[in-house]
């Protein structure tokens, strides 16, 4: 009797376990989206949105095969907060943005990349400036920056100058220009112009241009699309694959706006988050959080 009674109590025990063991999974299923809300940093206005990705928003549901909704970012750090609200799926990073993000919610998923051809960084000055190197920079010399956090027109550069034993604001002057920085060069206004190769060569097919390239940085990290970490991980998974093998027609999407013209020989790739340790390195070294 007493054999029966241990076997009935170790099947009650097994039920027991099994059905405990059973509970995390059943609740840790995350829902399935009926709609995929879709923002993109550096741009602040729905209608802005519509009309620089609207082809590119229509083509993404036809990949995804899920209804997709536009959510209008009020600045670029407003992404962690949509995303850890829920109020954002998918957003549309740079490489910076990507690093704030995954710093402030490191669960969040890099889906796809879009690769970025010449996006290389550098820094320009005036060919009779006397500035044929980092080491030719002196106080009194100014660089004009876009605005803070911007991968190619602030952190990278300035990261530089830093690597370079320079001290920012002590033995060159930084200004933060935001998009007047290339004007304010052309002018005469600013020394230096941190930018990228790819629109120093556009800018000299645009004017006659006499400069000198200063420092050359590294090819620096696609732009990429993030997904929220409350997405559920096979979802990302089948969009990823979807992404890359679309990437023709979602490109064709993209370049529909001239204001898109920087992707015109971009593709999309899966994302790979080893590719920003650079970027993050220079958060580090510049104080940024």
């Amino acid at each position: 009797m007493k054999k029966i009674i241990s076997f009935l109590l170790a099947i009650g025990l097994t039920l027991a376990l099994v059905a405990c063991g059973e509970a995390p999974a059943s609740s840790s299923k995350k829902p399935k989206l009926e709609k995929v809300k879709l923002a993109v940093t550096g741009i602040e206005g729905v209608e802005q949105l519509h009309t620089e990705f609207g082809a590119f928003k229509d083509e993404l549901e036809k990949v995804i095969g899920l209804p997709i909704e536009f959510h209008a970012l009020t600045d670029n750090a407003s992404a962690v907060d949509a995303l850890k609200a829920k109020d954002v799926d998918i957003v549309l990073a740079g490489g910076a943005d990507y690093v704030l993000i995954k710093n402030s919610i490191d669960s969040v998923y890099p889906i796809a990349a879009i690769t970025r051809p010449g996006y290389i960084p550098i820094i320009l000055s005036h060919a009779d400036s006397g500035i044929s190197s980092l080491t030719d920079i002196k106080p009194e010399h100014i660089i004009g920056t876009r605005n803070v956090g911007s991968t190619s027109g602030h952190l990278m550069p300035l990261k530089a100058l830093v690597d370079a034993g320079l001290e920012l604001n002590k033995d060159v002057v930084v200004r933060v220009l935001g998009n007047a920085n290339e004007e304010a060069f052309l002018d005469n206004e600013i020394d230096l112009l941190p930018t990228t190769l790819i629109n120093y060569q556009q800018l000299r097919a645009k004017q006659l241009l006499r400069v000198n390239i200063i420092w050359q940085g590294n090819q620096l990290p696609n732009d990429l699309l993030v997904g929220g970490s409350h997405l559920d991980k096979a979802f990302v998974e089948g969009i990823r694959t979807a992404i890359v093998e679309k990437s023709d027609a979602l490109m064709a999407a993209i370049l529909v706006s001239k204001e898109n013209e920087k992707y015109a020989e971009s593709r999309f790739v899966e994302a790979n988050d080893s590719e920003y340790a650079e970027l993050r390195e220079a958060y580090k070294a510049l104080g940024l959080d």
